[in-house]
């Protein structure tokens, strides 16, 4: 029980500095308010999107927020998303068989390097309320798992491709929650 009271105590902090970061967005940033239900379903084209939509906000409690929290939050999904297809794609990386299979994998590795750096920057504006020019660089971070996709594709079949797709799903889940804000070009 003792080696279980550091993770308990990382975990509370861990909540109560997300719970405040939160917070502190929510008073700064002048955006509208909306229901999850209402958010997903202004972002979300397809009832695949709206799905996946609710899911990242899975953990939303409150019963209106400040669009910008839920702009973070995809964002933050998306990149504990590519966190986990990363860590897949180095055994994938080890335990390349064929060289096109290991130049395709470190193509991939390299992209998700860029695509995370762009989400990662993407999640910084919004958590200092700055939303010009951001449609961009969504863009720019969706392109970068495309072209992982791409090379994927054209090389052979991975179980990668399904874990990039869904990667990709929710980059442009980010993208459409994050162009619900003002000062985001389309």
């Amino acid at each position: 029980m003792s080696s279980m009271k550091p993770i308990v105590v990382f975990l509370v902090h861990l909540a109560f500095t997300f719970a405040t970061r939160c917070r502190l967005l929510e008073a700064s940033c002048q955006a509208p308010s909306f229901t999850v239900e209402a958010a997903c379903r202004a972002a979300a084209g397809t009832e695949y999107m709206y799905e996946l939509c609710r899911d990242a906000m899975r953990d939303m409690s409150a019963p209106e927020n400040q669009v910008s929290l839920y702009a973070l939050v995809a964002a933050k999904r998306a990149l504990a998303s590519y966190g986990d297809t990363v860590q897949a794609l180095a055994g994938m990386l080890r335990n390349a068989s064929h060289q096109d299979e290991r130049k395709a994998y470190m193509l991939c590795a390299d992209r998700y390097r860029d695509s995370g750096d762009t989400m990662r920057g993407v999640a910084d504006e919004l958590n200092g309320c700055r939303f010009a020019g951001l449609g961009q660089r969504y863009r720019d971070g969706i392109a970068q798992l495309e072209s992982c996709r791409d090379r994927l594709f054209k090389a052979m079949s991975s179980p990668l491709y399904a874990m990039n797709l869904l990667d990709r799903n929710k980059a442009i889940l980010a993208y459409f929650v994050g162009r619900l804000l003002a000062g985001v070009d389309p």
